[in-house]
C-alpha cells in the first residue's frame, strides 16, 4: 500500500506530460522531403519519349505520408512509396513491354531546421524482363535484387527556389554482384517563377555505384511546373541522361538518352 500512492502519482504526472507533448496525425497533407526531379527512379507518375529510338518510359508510382508523430517537440513523418517502371517499344499497331522494375521504399523524415531535413530509408528494388524483352534484346534474364537502407539530407535554397540533397545507400542484399554494397547520390535543383503558378526549373542528379566499379549515372533535367502553387501539379520536362542504366536488368550497360516527358506530382 505504501508504494501504491507514489506509483499512481508517477503515472499521473507522466501521462500528463505525454498528453501535452505527444501528437499523432494520420495521412498528413504536407511532406517533409521534396521530390528529386532528375532522379530516374524517383517515385512518380510519368510518361517519357526517348528521342533516339521508339522506346517509351512509363512509370506508375506514389509516395504517401502515412503519419506524423511528435514527442517532446521532435517530429517524424513516416511514408510509404512504390513505383512500377516499365520500358516499352511502340510499333505500329503494337506495344511491347520489355523491362518491368518494382521499387518499394519506406521513409522516416524529420526537420532539423526550417530548411534542413533528414531521412532514413528502407527499400527494395527488383527488376525483370518481360516476355517481349527477352525476344527484343536477346539477353538472358538475371536475378537483379537490391534490399537497402539509406540516409539522406536535403537543404532548401530559398534564394534559388530550389534545394540540394545527398544520400548514401548500403545494399545489405544485392544480386549481382554480391560484394558491391554502396551507392552515393547527390543532386540539386533551382527554379524561377514566371507567374505565380508557373515555375521553370533546372535539376541535376548524380549517382556513384559500386555495383559497376564506382561508375556513374548523370541526369540533367529542365522543364516547367504548373500549377506550382498547388499540391497536385504537372511537369513538362526534357531530360538528358548518360552513364550506367537505371533499369536493373541492364544495370551494367552504359548509354546516352534524351527524352521528353510529362510528370504528375502530388
Amino acid at each position: 500500500m505504501k508504494y501504491k500512492i507514489p506509483f499512481l502519482l508517477f503515472l499521473f504526472f507522466t501521462s500528463t506530460i505525454l498528453a501535452q507533448d505527444f501528437g499523432l496525425k494520420f495521412f498528413p497533407e504536407k511532406k517533409v522531403f521534396e521530390r528529386h526531379y532528375a532522379d530516374a527512379i524517383s517515385h512518380q507518375v510519368s510518361l517519357s519519349k526517348h528521342f533516339e529510338s521508339t522506346e517509351w518510359f512509363a512509370n506508375i508510382g506514389v509516395n504517401i505520408p502515412v503519419f506524423d508523430i511528435s514527442l517532446f517537440k521532435y517530429e517524424v513523418q513516416a511514408s510509404a512509396s512504390t513505383t512500377i517502371f516499365n520500358t516499352i517499344i511502340k510499333t505500329p499497331g503494337h506495344i511491347q513491354v520489355y523491362t518491368v522494375d518494382y521499387l518499394v521504399d519506406f521513409y522516416f523524415d524529420t526537420k532539423i531546421t526550417e530548411d534542413l531535413a533528414a531521412r532514413f530509408i528502407f527499400g527494395h528494388l527488383s527488376a525483370h524482363f518481360s516476355d517481349d524483352g527477352i525476344v527484343e534484346l536477346g539477353n538472358s534474364p538475371i536475378s537483379y535484387v537490391r534490399d537497402y537502407i539509406g540516409l539522406s539530407g536535403q537543404y532548401k535554397i530559398n534564394q534559388l527556389n530550389g534545394k540540394i540533397y545527398f544520400t548514401g545507400f548500403y545494399n545489405f542484399h544485392n544480386e549481382p554482384p554480391r560484394d558491391k554494397h554502396s551507392t552515393f547520390q547527390v543532386g540539386f535543383d533551382a527554379g524561377h517563377y514566371f507567374l505565380k503558378s508557373l515555375k521553370g526549373y533546372f535539376a541535376f542528379d548524380l549517382k556513384v555505384k559500386s555495383e559497376v566499379n564506382n561508375g556513374t549515372t548523370q541526369s540533367f533535367q529542365a522543364g516547367v511546373i504548373f500549377p506550382s502553387d498547388q499540391r497536385f501539379k504537372f511537369r513538362f520536362a526534357y531530360t538528358h541522361r548518360r552513364g550506367f542504366e537505371e533499369r536493373g536488368q541492364l544495370y551494367n550497360q552504359k548509354d546516352i538518352k534524351n527524352s521528353l516527358g510529362i510528370y504528375i506530382d502530388f
